[in-house]
């Protein structure tokens, strides 16, 4: 289930860039873990051939008992599933039709994303051998996202979030031990479901990996206790109304649920158009929340994403100078003065984690509209980054 630090490591891995008309950016935590997990992978073109120069693939794995099964993953996947016949299959077809994506293509494509997944699995296992010293495993969750269309892959409980304009967010589909259709699926396999986990340990009932609940030889793998078959899902593009997507796996949706994970971004974009910053702070206020867990978000901006709102951005900034006038006023200097002491005892006493509870209060009070308390988490990182005030 993971061990602890007896602090946050929030230095953040960092990506982003533009696919196609699409910004993206990257943000990953390790967090309260005592190691990172979580591995991810962009890709502007899936690959050189058309149609799938105009397409991009990205993908979050939340790892488990170990991050090889991840990396692997990030490695591998998307060459596995362009390797499937039906993808193959696809690549003529769309030469043919002038790249139009209709439903057969779409069946094929669905149909090729699940081989691509189970065909990772088994060469993963192949290269273990029969003896699984391997324990970990992993989730997926991936998007590809052509001219046309967005393909949204979930394999585990990480989670794809559509925000649309003046329409409901979208999210896939956890897979838990607890939803009936696995927990059937589990038992028939011969495990059981406590404590909300399959045998009382794991809290997925679908990954990568895992391959000691993958042990019934009468059973084909998508009928074993874990699954690496993943659900796919279909959205056709509306340039008018899709705002952003977000890829994240549980550590950050376990603190927020859809809406306020959208609000919260709507909220930033607001008043940065950078949208590294943007990620940076969706992991800051998941942190401030609570979240002990890694933290990975992937976030993909469309034409019409919320832009800087002048009336926000002065609302923000009125609000940070509160926010810094009373950490440094009240907090800061007075730590500062006694910060040396602190830490020659070995007792470092100033963090994040004690600014926020002192926070909570008064800042919280003065929050603009649509603002989340926890986005302060990021100007204290960067107060305290820069304590070497007089």
């Amino acid at each position: 289930m993971g061990s602890f630090l007896d602090k946050p490591r929030t230095e953040k891995l960092n990506e982003q860039g533009e696919a196609h008309g699409v910004k993206y950016a990257v943000a990953a935590m390790q967090g309260w873990r005592t190691d990172m997990e979580d591995a991810h992978t962009t890709q502007i073109s899936m690959s050189n051939e058309m149609p799938f120069l105009n397409w991009s693939f990205f993908a979050v794995f939340d790892g488990h008992a170990g991050s090889n099964i991840a990396q692997q993953s990030a490695e591998n996947l998307l060459q596995y599933i362009l390797a499937t016949p039906q993808f193959k299959e696809v690549v003529e077809t769309l030469k043919k039709n002038d790249g139009n994506i209709s439903d057969d293509v779409l069946h094929q494509l669905e149909a090729g994303i699940k081989t691509g997944f189970l065909n990772l699995d088994a060469k993963m296992r192949e290269k273990i051998g029969p003896e699984h010293q391997e324990q970990s495993g992993t989730t997926a969750v991936c998007a590809m996202i052509t001219p046309t269309h967005m393909i949204l892959v979930n394999l585990g409980d990480s989670r794809a979030v559509l925000s649309r304009r003046n329409a409901p967010t979208f999210g896939t589909e956890d897979h838990k031990p607890y939803n009936e259709q696995e927990r059937r699926r589990i038992e028939n396999a011969g495990g059981s479901v406590m404590i909300q986990r399959v045998n009382g340990n794991l809290a997925v009932s679908r990954a990568l990996g895992d391959f000691e609940y993958k042990s019934e030889s009468h059973l084909n793998p998508s009928q074993q206790m874990i699954s690496p078959e993943p659900d796919v899902y279909v959205i056709v593009r509306n340039r008018e109304v899709d705002e952003f997507l977000l890829l994240v796996c549980d550590g950050v949706v376990d603190v927020m649920d859809n809406s306020e994970l959208c609000r919260f971004v709507t909220s930033r974009l607001k008043v940065t158009s950078d949208l590294q910053d943007v990620a940076n702070q969706v992991l800051d206020a998941c942190l401030s929340k609570g979240s002990k867990d890694n933290m990975t978000v992937i976030l993909l901006c469309f034409e019409v994403a919320p832009q800087i709102d002048p009336e926000a951005v002065k609302k923000e900034e009125e609000w940070k100078m509160k926010i810094v006038s009373r950490v440094v006023g009240n907090l800061i200097l007075h730590f500062i003065r006694i910060f040396a002491i602190l830490e020659e005892s070995g007792n470092n006493a100033v963090d994040a984690e004690s600014i926020m509870h002192q926070l909570v209060g008064d800042v919280l009070q003065t929050c603009p509209p649509d603002v989340n308390f926890h986005s302060a988490r990021t100007v204290v990182e960067d107060i305290l980054a820069s304590r070497n005030l007089p």
